[in-house]
């Protein structure tokens, strides 16, 4: 081996054992060997070559505990700096060929994202095109034909006027920006970025890319397209399936897939069979990248069921508030556990029995507190208990207690109107936001929440959650589509469970079932309506709309006249403090 090389300065005529010697650290002078680091040349820098000591060898493996490096100050370390601060505001740029969930995706981000109290709104450049142009003859296959220069036109003035618009709802407040449509090539995007960065600095812009390559998916999605979009009616199914492939077809013709040099981006293969992610920070990575990588388009039931109403302790009903910290099921707690367990084992065969699967076992989550814990007794010891599903920690104002059973279904912070008339003034003034003096908010609660909702989502069976109002009111909220802000206005049932189906295109179909109590686990179950994702809760006040989308409710039997006092709106004092 030699070390004849410009940046190094070896001894003249080096031995054959001299050069080994050298090269293990060693000098050789005059035939005596002796322990001297030999010094190297780097360009114009001299280095001294290291020997390493045992407890210096031992923290390689532990990692370096040098504070900062001039390494890291790279052209690529600069980058992700400038992207990871929150921008003022997000452009959410749909990338895609048609009928590969671009807007399921887009639908489930604005759900999700309103749900987290940031202002969202999708664009979407088809209904703008539809304005301008009447379907029957913009959603013709022609009409997407790059050599039709006056169909181009409209279809380019439709996407800049949806971007227009989209830049008014940011510059006016507005959080999160998604714009719905198939950005097809890299002269189109560079448009969208060329045009966010000259609205503001502030805002951001991120590519979603909808891939699919999947047979099953594709014809899916094609199906409910052409079955629900405006393009398509007067067709017969086989004429809009061959004018939809032909639509395809001439988009293939120019599309351009996303590349790193275009900026940040996520793509999503086969809806979310694999999440590929380029320069995403922030918020981006800590929110909306798991959010992505947990939503498909797989149907499942979801329950969510109010703890069954519990009592303290009778031996120890006259000792200090820290004994009454956690109350068991009283007999009729007891009961609705019992008949909780069977409503779940017949809803779950017949879901089981209708997917056509071997059956596996629901995901069952509840709170850590007793009562919540015992609901599920009847089912399954093996369940997660989680902290992220205890009610409002109403600090100073809960006087010790943690769980006390509530006697009402609406929200508990009714019950200190009339003890704590300023502090309730206060609240009424923002209910999402104040928090309780030493506890939380309804926020903190949602914060908290996130990795739940996020769970559920990832889910692909049947999912159980038992909890309590306030965690209930904010599920409720993203799986109905109700303002988060409005959550606390949800009363939430004693003995019912709230069933919710997602829905192909984005939204959720949810039922409410009243439990009949029994003994020894006999039940029975009373339907009291439906509504879906746009819709109220208890009870409907929407009628049907036959979109097929995930946004239709079955007729209510309340007008939006009757909604307050049914939404615990100047509801009397004297609800209790559980949740």
């Amino acid at each position: 081996m030699s070390l004849a090389h410009p940046d190094f300065d070896p001894p003249a005529r080096p031995t054959p054992l001299s050069q080994g010697l050298l090269e293990g650290g060693l000098e050789v002078s005059a035939g005596v060997v002796s322990k001297s680091p030999p010094r190297k040349r780097l360009g114009d820098c001299t280095l001294e070559c290291l020997s390493p000591s045992n407890a210096s060898q031992e923290d390689y493996y532990k990692g370096s505990a040098e504070v900062g490096s001039t390494l890291t100050k790279t052209m690529l370390y600069n980058q992700r700096e400038r992207l990871t601060p929150d921008s003022q505001g997000f452009v959410l740029a749909l990338v895609g060929l048609p009928a590969r969930g671009k807007s399921f995706i887009s639908r489930k981000l604005e759900n999700f994202l309103e749900w987290q109290g940031l202002s969202t709104k999708v664009f979407n450049v088809g209904m703008y095109r539809r304005e301008a142009v009447e379907p029957d003859q913009s959603g013709r296959s022609d009409f997407f034909d790059a050599k039709n220069k006056v169909a181009a036109a409209a279809r380019e003035a439709a996407a800049t006027a949806a971007l227009d618009d989209a830049l008014a709802f940011l510059s006016s407040g507005g959080k999160v920006a998604i714009m719905d449509a198939t950005n097809s090539t890299k002269v189109r995007r560079k448009s969208i970025v060329d045009q966010v960065r000259a609205c503001s600095n502030r805002f951001a812009v991120l590519f979603v890319e909808a891939i699919c390559d999947d047979a099953e998916i594709l014809e899916t999605n094609m199906l409910s397209k052409v079955k629900n979009s405006p393009d398509f009616a007067g067709l017969s199914l086989e004429e809009a399936i061959a004018d939809i492939k032909a639509r395809v077809a001439k988009y293939e013709d120019v599309y351009e897939p996303v590349q790193d040099s275009e900026g940040s981006y996520i793509k999503v293969l086969n809806l979310s069979s694999k999440i590929m992610a380029s320069h995403c920070y922030g918020r981006m990575s800590k929110s909306i990248m798991p959010f992505m990588m947990a939503i498909h388009i797989g149907s499942r039931p979801i329950w969510l069921v109010r703890a069954g109403s519990g009592e303290v302790d009778s031996k120890r009903a006259g000792e200090t508030d820290q004994f009454q910290l956690l109350s068991h099921l009283s007999s009729g707690g007891q009961s609705f556990a019992r008949s909780l367990a069977s409503f779940i084992e017949e809803r779950s065969q017949r879901y089981w029995r209708e997917a056509g699967k071997e059956r596996e076992p629901a995901s069952v989550l509840t709170s850590t507190m007793l009562r919540a814990v015992e609901s599920v007794r009847h089912m399954t010891d093996d369940h997660e208990q989680t902290a992220a599903l205890n009610p409002i920690d109403k600090g100073t104002l809960a006087g010790g207690r943690l769980d006390v059973e509530c006697r009402g279904d609406d929200s508990p912070q009714c019950d200190f109107e009339e003890r704590y008339p300023d502090w309730y003034a206060e609240w009424k003034s923002d209910p999402f936001r104040k928090r309780f003096p030493g506890g939380e908010s309804y926020m903190d609660v949602l914060k908290r929440l996130e990795s739940v909702l996020v769970e559920v989502e990832m889910s692909t069976r049947p999912v159980l959650i038992v909890s309590h109002v306030t965690v209930l009111q904010l599920l409720a909220a993203y799986f109905r589509g109700t303002p988060v802000e409005d959550a606390w206005k949800l009363a939430i049932p004693k003995n019912t469970v709230m069933e919710v189906m997602p829905t192909s295109g984005g939204g959720f179909v949810c039922e409410e079932h009243a439990l009949v109590l029994k003994e020894e686990g006999k039940t029975d179950s009373k339907p009291k309506g439906r509504t879906a994702n746009r819709g109220s809760w208890f009870p409907m006040i929407e009628q049907l709309s036959g979109d097929g989308m995930g946004h239709a409710t079955m007729p209510g039997t309340l007008s939006a006249q009757g909604l307050p006092a049914l939404l615990g709106v100047g509801v009397q004092a004297g609800a209790s403090m559980d949740q």
